[in-house]
């Protein structure tokens, strides 16, 4: 089994020690990596969010981790999105207050990349950048949350995402649709006006378009399949598979990502605090669904992924912290996540094992 590092958000006593800032300095010391860092330029790769997002890693946090890889002899730099790296300083994350500069993951204008060939459905590409790739070292740190995508958003969707020129994320978000879904021969919209799947989806994610198709939301789509139910042609077939994809993508876009970094030169730490329904993208923050639960780190990926998701309980959802239009599904042995999205958010932590990124068996250690 893999190990994975544990520091509670619960202080237990009212000392500085008791608190997180102090149990990221513990665990940092014992996931052992001080020797590893020694004369490595090592990338932070984090989300630093859009808009007024607040709930993104506290810029202490970072500083405390650049610190550390500077006090090892490691040269950090933190990276991120061209987007999110232009606006971070609106959001309080600056050189100065972090220790250590700031660099787009694909260059000041997304153009330094190196593209690797992925053939996975209608995707035959992605661009991954090479201002972080080329590092020595990665450190991945990632903020947990939900995701209207792939219901969850931890390291895998870090890398996966955040790692790539924007024109590769966006081709990524469009992998639901490489499968069909609509049978325009079958549908009666534009024949007898039907509407009868736009009008019953519950969370509004469904149109018909100017270029004569249905066109389905799947970042909003919870795949309550209401809309399969209810056409009276059978012309929908909407079904999980589809929404997997997306998940199955993360995992083959994080192996490449992971494949710059080889020997072990890469560890990776989750915040499960501030935990909100959608992405850091979204660019504002809500309430946390649960209470916050701690830190989580490991040289797995797939291991610091499977903790964290198995630590975020539905029995724990605080009242009134599920916004409209997102709607909870109460369906036995769903996690919180695929209650809220319909996506089971277990997909890429499976995916990426099976990649032979890690271990989904773990050994908790708590600091």
């Amino acid at each position: 089994m893999s190990k994975v590092f544990f520091g509670s958000a619960y202080a237990g006593q009212l000392r500085s020690e008791a608190t997180l800032p102090a149990r990221l300095d513990e665990i940092l010391t014992r996931l052992d990596i001080a020797r590893e860092l020694d004369g490595k330029r090592a990338c932070i790769k984090m989300h630093m969010g859009t808009g007024i997002g607040y709930s993104t890693t506290h810029p202490l946090f970072v500083r405390r981790l650049a610190s550390f890889i500077k006090a090892a002899g490691g040269d950090p730099f933190v990276t991120d999105t061209l987007g999110g790296t232009k606006s971070a300083a609106e959001r309080g994350y600056t050189p100065e207050v972090m220790g250590c500069p700031i660099i787009p993951a694909a260059g000041s204008e997304d153009k330094h990349f190196y593209s690797h060939a992925i053939n996975y459905k209608n995707l035959k590409e992605i661009q991954i950048g090479r201002e972080m790739t080329d590092a020595d070292y990665l450190v991945c740190l990632s903020h947990a949350k939900g995701h209207g995508n792939s219901g969850y958003g931890g390291a895998l969707k870090n890398l996966a995402l955040g790692a790539m020129v924007q024109s590769t994320r966006n081709n990524m978000h469009m992998i639901h649709h490489a499968d069909p879904y609509w049978d325009a021969d079958k549908c009666t919209h534009y024949s007898d006006g039907c509407k009868l799947c736009v009008e019953e989806c519950p969370v509004s994610t469904m149109r018909f378009a100017d270029d004569q198709k249905l066109h389905v939301g799947f970042y909003e789509c919870n795949l309550c399949l209401r809309c399969n139910e209810v056409c009276p042609v059978d012309a929908l077939t909407v079904r999980s598979e589809i929404a997997d994809a997306f998940q199955e993508l993360i995992a083959l876009a994080s192996q490449a990502v992971l494949g710059s970094f080889p020997n072990g030169n890469a560890v990776f730490i989750n915040f499960a605090v501030d935990i909100t329904p959608v992405c850091d993208c979204v660019g504002f923050t809500t309430a946390s669904l649960v209470p916050d639960i701690g830190i989580f780190a490991s040289k797995d990926i797939v291991a610091v992924d499977k903790a964290t998701l198995d630590s975020i309980d539905y029995r724990n959802l605080l009242a009134g912290t599920v916004p409209p239009p997102l709607v909870m599904q109460d369906k036995d042995g769903w996690h919180l996540f695929q209650r809220i999205h319909g996506k089971d958010p277990y997909v890429q932590v499976y995916a990426a094992e099976r990649l032979g990124l890690g271990n989904s068996k773990y050994e908790l250690e708590e600091v």
